[in-house]
């Protein structure tokens, strides 16, 4: 009876951190997925009200600056529902791949970083107001993409995973 017990107790102490690694890679897992969907909320959202808003034809007297503000809060506001990702960048571009996936170098981009208290930083400025165009049947192409940075809470997960998800939407036509 000794030596039975004995060899329980040896499973038990190899069994025992095993599972506690999966279940705990099972909760990172499981975060990162919820903010991975929140993401992919969030550029839709930001693409969705980028289509809207469109370009210099339906905003004759906006900026870009104007435009792409509404656009960035409006994805901050979503992408403030993740629990373990940081966003660092949010880019509005115009893509050139047919996938619509974002293509450095080739899109034009207005990119905007995002500090760690929330402000934002205007990066690179290629993708104006006017290259938006509303009119059919050449409507712009318009997407939205979020760099997010992923921390494990169990930390299972490699620390500072970093993530984009990204969105496109035509640009609305004018209606008149």
């Amino acid at each position: 009876m000794g030596k039975t017990l004995g060899q329980s107790l040896v499973e038990l102490a190899l069994v025992v951190p095993l599972l506690a690694l999966l279940l705990m890679g099972g909760f990172d897992a499981s975060i990162m997925v919820s903010d991975k969907v929140t993401s992919g909320s969030a550029v839709r959202q930001g693409a969705r009200l980028a289509a809207e808003l469109g370009g210099s034809q339906s905003n004759p007297g906006a900026t870009t600056a104007d435009i792409d503000m509404q656009i960035v809060h409006n994805v901050m506001a979503m992408a403030g529902g993740m629990t373990s990702g940081t966003v660092s960048e949010i880019d509005i571009y115009a893509p050139t791949r047919p996938d619509g996936n974002y293509l450095a170098g080739a899109d034009l981009v207005d990119k905007y970083f995002i500090r760690a208290d929330g402000s934002v930083r205007v990066g690179t400025q290629t993708f104006p107001i006017s290259k938006r165009k509303q009119s059919p049947p050449n409507e712009t192409s318009i997407g939205v993409r979020l760099v997010w940075t992923y921390n494990a809470p169990a930390g299972i997960f490699p620390k500072n995973m970093i993530l984009s998800d990204y969105s496109v939407m035509k640009a609305a036509p004018i209606l008149g």
